[in-house]
Parts: C-alpha cells; sequence; structure tokens
C-alpha cells in the first residue's frame, strides 16, 4: 500500500454503549485502512481506536523506515556521501560498473 493510501484511513467514529451493543459487526468493520474511533462520555478518558492488525503492521514499518531515513539524512557525512555517489549512479548502471546484490555477495 503507498504510504499516502496509508495516511487516509476510512474513520467510523462509534460510542463505547454503541461498541458495546454492535460489537460484533463494528469490529468486522475495523478491517483494512478502516479504523473505528471509539469516543465515551465527554469526562472520560481519550478516544480509543481500532485496526487492522495489517494496517498497523504497514504503519509501523512505514514508520520505522522514516526514522531510519531522518537518521541517515540527519548524518551530514553519511548524507554528503549518499548524493555524492547518486550523481554517478546512472552512468556507472549505463557501463556496465555496478553488479547486481547476487553477483556481489554469491557464496556459490
Amino acid at each position: 500500500m503507498s504510504t499516502a493510501g496509508l495516511m487516509q484511513p476510512q474513520i467510523i467514529t462509534v460510542r463505547r454503549t454503541e461498541l458495546r451493543q454492535h460489537q460484533p459487526a463494528l469490529l468486522r468493520k475495523a478491517k483494512g485502512r478502516t479504523v473505528l474511533v471509539v469516543k465515551g462520555p465527554a469526562d472520560a478518558e481519550e478516544d480509543k481506536y481500532i485496526l487492522d492488525k495489517q494496517y498497523f503492521d504497514q504503519l509501523l514499518e512505514k514508520f520505522a523506515s522514516l526514522v531510519e531515513t531522518l537518521q541517515i539524512m540527519a548524518d551530514r557525512k553519511l548524507f554528503g556521501q549518499i548524493l555524492t555517489v547518486a550523481d554517478t549512479l546512472e552512468e556507472d548502471l549505463r557501463l556496465g560498473k555496478l553488479h547486481s546484490f547476487e553477483e556481489a555477495f554469491d557464496e556459490g
């Protein structure tokens, strides 16, 4: 799923009493990008979210990737080296100077 798709879930808002009364049907709706937001009384704790495990795992994966990217970008020396190499990648590819992962690490 694209990052944009992950960031635009379909929201269904329900009250806690409604969830208790119609739990099986409402839980079935928490599938894919559809997220249930469970609201309690006005003086109660914060809203609760019910979402599909696969969707949650995808969010975690994208978040971890984002953190790694930010860590690389924060390392000025490493990021500078990456940008320098990126300038020559297309030419190196065209000239056959690059090897596949399998070629570089073939243990056979």
